[in-house]
């Protein structure tokens, strides 16, 4: 568009000079005065100049505004509407959570918390969560505000410093939502002391899975990887399994390991298997699972081939343990010999690699 203005204006401003200067010429021919030729010439010029500048300043003003129209700043939440302060007594002793303004949860409502991934599991389905998808939430013990935090969509460049959860997708069906923390900011509020003992007291508290980095071997073509697995709940769980899965199906729910250089820095270094994808994203199969016992724990290991061999010095190693999401419906949670562990689990070490 600003090309064919440009060269429009170009060919219109020449048309304009010439056909100025034809029509002075010709006059002055008739009168024999050459001089007066130059003199309308350059008056001409300078008329016709101060037209084009205003046509060109016209069209300039146009394109800025057309531009400044297609700038369209990033839809951003609202800076948390938290909405006037609640009066203790127009809240119900039990009332647990609430989303927005309106929608108040108690724990009746709550099927379970697991403190592990943060997740709160509610009785039935919600279909008013993909309707609260950029609000805001509340937790309450005792009618006493605990802490605060956002329905966050992914689409967006930025990340709250508070807790959210993740939409635009929601990770979870309906049934259940997980708070996250992207900034790792401490305390954590999502195990805070006083809403642990509040679900704990409702016996709606569970620990699920917590994973355990036991060592990282780094050689000249592999790195040896070890970790333990340990249920901290009070329920037998289903988890995703390596072994049974195969490492490349296992590697498209989980990147590997994650080496950075200390002290810390933002270069990394990933190591991997190449994944296989399934059939199709929200597939999954009993088969893939194992049952883990209350207090039982189960170790594997993993030989992570590389290309060279890292360079000796201080490193932090993470690794991020994957459980089933979206995959799973209300329906499908609870089955026969347990409950399908859902979420996944950062596990952190530091090594020495000489």
């Amino acid at each position: 568009m600003k090309r064919f203005l440009i060269t429009n204006i170009s060919r219109y401003t020449n048309k304009i000079i010439l056909n100025q200067y034809l029509y002075s010429s010709q006059k002055n021919f008739e009168y024999g005065f050459i001089t007066q030729i130059m003199s309308n010439l350059v008056s001409s010029i300078k008329d016709s100049m101060k037209r084009v500048l205003i046509i060109a300043g016209a069209i300039i003003l146009i394109l800025t505004s057309c531009e400044q129209e297609k700038i369209i700043p990033e839809p951003v939440p609202d800076p948390v509407p938290d909405p006037v302060n609640i009066k203790k007594d127009s809240l119900v002793k039990e009332t647990i959570f609430r989303i927005g303004k309106d929608l108040y949860y108690k724990y009746s409502d709550i099927e379970l918390y697991d403190s592990s991934t943060h997740i709160l599991y509610f009785k039935t389905t919600h279909p008013e969560f993909d309707k609260n998808d950029r609000s805001y939430f509340t937790f309450f013990v005792n009618k006493d505000s605990i802490y605060k935090g956002d329905f966050w969509p992914s689409f967006l460049s930025s990340w709250p410093t508070r807790p959210y959860v993740s939409t635009w997708p929601f990770w979870l069906q309906n049934f259940a939502l997980r708070f996250e923390n992207k900034y790792n900011v401490k305390p954590d509020l999502r195990n805070d002391p006083r809403i642990i003992k509040a679900f704990k007291d409702h016996e709606l508290l569970h620990s699920g899975l917590i994973v355990s980095i036991n060592s990282v071997e780094c050689g000249t073509s592999e790195v040896k990887f070890t970790f333990t697995l340990t249920n901290k709940d009070n329920s037998t769980l289903l988890f995703l399994d390596p072994e049974k899965m195969g490492l490349n199906l296992f590697h498209y729910y989980t990147n590997g390991l994650l080496f950075r250089k200390l002290p810390w820095t933002t270069a990394t270094t990933t190591v991997k298997i190449p994944y296989q994808a399934p059939a199709y994203n929200n597939m999954w199969k009993r088969e893939w699972l194992s049952v883990i016992k209350p207090g039982e724990s189960k170790t594997f290991v993993i030989n992570y081939p590389i290309s060279s061999q890292f360079n000796s010095g201080d490193y932090e190693v993470t690794f991020n343990y994957p459980g089933l999401l979206f995959q799973v419906s209300r329906d499908e949670l609870i089955q026969a010999d347990g409950r399908i562990w859902l979420g996944d689990f950062m596990a952190r070490i530091n090594i020495v690699i000489k």
